[in-house]
């Protein structure tokens, strides 16, 4: 329990067209998960999570949107031959327009020093987080580049600060935030987390991969496909409720759920049904 704690951050995990199962998270914490939220000061990801992260320091009121643009993407990329590698597909500049949309056009004054993404340097596979923002669009590329996987987004590599960029997952897929304090961590894949799914345990092996986490399991192995080749929209909702639900659990176990805070102490909610 973090109760108490006048300062957290959030991380969320890269996991591609599983990203549904952030936005899941996020609808649980903005419906249930308030006084947590007012105590969340920076929020981090790499690739897919830099996405879910940056809808929750700058497009809360987009969620409805987010939801469209997963949904409207998957489905494109099942109906194609090859899916995202289809010539005929740009991932890249899908997800540009989206950005451009939800973005408000003081968005880098905003994410300053609040939202931290994840992104991988080509010339030398070094890891990077950034957290400050020169300008909308040298943010929008950030975000894009954090996204970028070569052949499935793509041939060409965003490019800022001089140099070219590519998916945050690659080196460091759970980035914690620059600042100090504890991190709430997100991930649709299960593994040591604080929000995901608790599959049963089995054997309990586990695998680090760029900083995360993860149990061996065939569920995993079956959300790793998923996140690459998106399965049909009845099982992006599971995902997505998958999310909320774990959220729930989260939030009840640790004090949040249903709280606010009112002259510095945690009220229960009242709720209508």
């Amino acid at each position: 329990m973090h109760q108490g704690i006048s300062r957290m951050n959030m991380t969320f995990a890269g996991c591609g067209f599983l990203g549904i199962y952030h936005l899941g998270v996020t609808s649980c914490l903005l419906k249930h998960g308030q006084a947590l939220l007012s105590q969340v000061t920076c929020f981090a990801g790499a690739s897919a999570g830099s996405l879910a992260a940056a809808m929750m320091v700058l497009g809360r009121d987009r969620l409805q949107a987010s939801f469209y643009f997963t949904y409207g993407v998957a489905a494109e990329i099942r109906d194609l031959p090859l899916g995202a590698f289809n010539p005929r597909f740009n991932m890249l500049e899908k997800l540009r327009h989206f950005l451009e949309d939800m973005l408000p056009s003081n968005a880098h004054e905003l994410a300053n020093h609040r939202l931290h993404i994840a992104v991988t340097r080509v010339r030398d596979s070094r890891g990077e987080i950034i957290s400050t923002f020169n300008s909308r669009e040298e943010l929008i590329l950030i975000l894009l580049g954090s996204c970028f996987i070569p052949y499935y987004c793509g041939r060409d590599y965003p490019v800022f600060r001089g140099e070219k960029w590519l998916d945050g997952g690659w080196t460091d897929n759970l980035p914690r935030p620059q600042f100090g304090g504890p991190t709430i961590t997100v991930s649709p894949f299960s593994g040591d987390h604080d929000i995901s799914p608790q599959d049963n345990p089995g054997r309990n092996w586990r695998l680090k991969v760029a900083n995360q986490s993860l149990r061996v399991n065939p569920s995993n192995t079956r959300r790793g496909i998923h996140a690459l080749k998106p399965p049909k929209q009845e099982v992006l909702e599971e995902y997505y409720t998958r999310g909320f639900q774990d959220t729930e659990r989260y939030l009840k176990e640790n004090g949040y759920y249903n709280v606010e805070v009112q002259n510095g102490l945690y009220v229960e909610r009242e709720t209508t049904v």
